[in-house]
C-alpha cells in the first residue's frame, strides 16, 4: 500500500499536483491519499493596524478553517473516480512544518505539492513552502509546476 500526501492550497499549481496524483493513483494499485491544507496567518499580519488595535483572531482562524476545508473538499472532488482511500486533514500553523509533521505522523511514502512559480529570487526573498518541505522531508517529495 502506497501512502501519498497531497498538500493543497487551492492554487493552479496545487490543482495540477492533484491531477498528477490522480493519474499516479490510477496507475498504482493500493494507494491511500492524504490531502492536507494548512491555515496560516503570516507574521506580518500579526502586527495589526496599530499598537492598541484589537484583532479577533478567533474569527480569522474560523475563516481560514472554512476556506481550508473548502479547498480540501474541492481537491477531493478533483480526485473523483480514483480508486483510493482519500482522507482530508486541515491543520494550523507554519505550512512547511505542518506538512512535514503530517508526512511523518502518517508515515507517507511520497509528498506531492505544487510549486508557487516565483522563481529562485522570489523564493529567496519570500521563502517557499515547497522548497522548505523539499529540504526538510525524510521521504521523497514531488513538486509539480
Amino acid at each position: 500500500m502506497m501512502r501519498i500526501l497531497l498538500a493543497t492550497d487551492g492554487s493552479p499549481h496545487a490543482l495540477r499536483a492533484a491531477a498528477f496524483v490522480a493519474r499516479l493513483a490510477k496507475e498504482t494499485r493500493g494507494v491511500d491519499l492524504l490531502l492536507v491544507n494548512v491555515g496560516h496567518v503570516p507574521a506580518v499580519a500579526l502586527g495589526g493596524p496599530g499598537a492598541g488595535a484589537m484583532v479577533d483572531f478567533g474569527v480569522l482562524e474560523e475563516g481560514l478553517e472554512r476556506a481550508g476545508r473548502e479547498i480540501l473538499d474541492s481537491t477531493a472532488r478533483e480526485l473523483t473516480g480514483v480508486d483510493a482511500e482519500i482522507t482530508t486533514e486541515y491543520r494550523r500553523g507554519d505550512p512547511a512544518g505542518q506538512i512535514l509533521e503530517a508526512a511523518s505522523a502518517k508515515n507517507v511514502d511520497l509528498v506531492v505539492m505544487g510549486c508557487r512559480g516565483l522563481g529562485q529570487l522570489g523564493g529567496l526573498i519570500l521563502g517557499s513552502v515547497s522548497e522548505r518541505v523539499l529540504h526538510g522531508a525524510h521521504t521523497p517529495v514531488l513538486i509539480v509546476r
